[in-house]
């Protein structure tokens, strides 16, 4: 990777998350800190984001969606080809349901509405599994560490896919029980199977309503469990990493300053609501052969929302800058955990890391994109490599 120097000699000197102000509620975090190793730049105009890593960890795979278009880049920041594989065209993926991930060192592939599409590293197609109409997938936010996940499963490979709400009302009977975390689907003929379902002591099961954002499910597979969250259900499940993927653990979760979710109101119970960037809840969730890492968000108090609500009836930009800028400024923190889910640290996460759309964890460093600055159009993208420290 290649090193920017002036940001490096910045970033080191504010990276320590080690405060002499830290209330008692954060002494857990107070032995651990977060240090930069690296970084990488890349000319691009525009928007781009993280999205895997490939397993020989020589090459990035990013995208920017406002350009329906995927980059495959270099350790020194080049991009090596250019993929835009979005829409009707023959080799066209149609709508992209995940994130488009590395299946190895020579490929990469999405889930999108036509099906399975494999593409090689200079964007041919390799390989097709039509859309089995018998199923239907929820499509999902698209951002850093959340794609799909290679997981093997009696002797064969299968993708392991998150969850999602099922059709029909949630006011209708049992609509909660049918709800999945996870879901893994069979590379060769679409075939699904729906794991996880809500643990019945989940706060779901409080006879309020929760939107597709609420229920979203965050997954990480470790060496001998799969880890499982959901945005608004402060809880660490850990289930077997095999078939029948019993639940081995849980922890519940402590997190600070968070404006979590109440529900949904019950007038909003037939609409499509989802993701909400304004609500606090866990965010992301990864793993490597050392710990589990948890990122959350405080989310924005009812009482500002309110505020900006009314401000966008009297100036629509205005009430978006002023959005974008009170969402940017709200602490995301992040938890460590051991492999077996005792808790290590609580660390809150410093601003120049875009850390509310994501990181990825890879052999114990952590990949984060820069946060954006919506002040100045920048003609660079950057990539931030770290490590936690003791």
């Amino acid at each position: 990777m290649k090193t920017i120097k002036l940001l490096l000699a910045v970033a080191l000197l504010q990276i320590s998350l080690k405060s002499c102000k830290q209330s008692s509620e954060e002494t857990s975090a107070s032995n651990w800190s977060l240090v930069l190793v690296d970084s990488l730049q890349v000319e691009h105009l525009g928007e781009m984001m993280l999205l895997d890593i490939s397993p020989n960890q020589e090459l990035f795979l990013t995208a920017d969606y406002q350009k329906n278009t995927y980059f495959i880049i270099n350790r020194n920041g080049e991009k090596i080809s250019e993929i835009n594989k979005s829409g009707d065209q023959p080799e066209a993926f149609g709508f992209a349901y995940s994130e488009m991930i590395f299946w190895d060192d020579e490929t990469i592939f999405v889930i999108g509405s036509k099906g399975l599409k494999w593409y090689d590293l200079e964007g041919n197609e390799t390989k097709f599994v039509p859309f089995n109409p018998d199923y239907q997938l929820k499509g999902i936010m698209r951002n850093t560490g959340g794609g799909p996940i290679l997981l093997d499963d009696r002797e064969n490979t299968k993708i392991l896919y998150r969850g999602g709400a099922v059709n029909g009302k949630r006011t209708e009977p049992g609509y909660l029980a049918k709800i999945r975390g996870g879901t893994l689907i069979d590379p060769e003929t679409f075939d699904l199977e729906h794991i996880f379902p809500l643990e019945k002591d989940s706060r779901f099961f409080d006879g309020k309503f929760y939107d597709d954002g609420d229920l979203y499910s965050r997954l990480a597979v470790g060496k001998d469990f799969v880890y499982v969250t959901y945005d608004a259900n402060p809880v660490l499940y850990a289930y077997e990493k095999t078939h029948p993927y019993k639940l081995s653990f849980k922890r519940e979760l402590r997190l600070i300053n968070i404006n979590q979710s109440e529900g949904m109101p019950a007038e909003y119970v037939d609409y499509e609501v989802y993701l909400d960037a304004s609500k606090g809840g866990l965010r992301n969730l990864q793993v490597d052969d050392r710990y589990v890492y948890l990122m959350y968000f405080e989310g924005l108090p009812k009482e500002r929302i309110a505020e900006i609500d009314q401000l966008y009836e009297i100036d629509e930009f205005k009430a978006d800058a002023e959005y974008d800028a009170e969402v940017s400024k709200r602490e995301k923190r992040m938890k460590v955990f051991t492999l077996k889910g005792e808790e290590l640290s609580d660390i809150k996460l410093p601003n120049f890391l875009d850390s509310y759309w994501g990181f990825i964890a890879r052999d114990s460093f952590l990949y984060f994109n820069k946060a954006a600055n919506n002040e100045i159009e920048e003609d660079f993208y950057t990539l931030y490599k770290l490590q936690l420290e003791q």
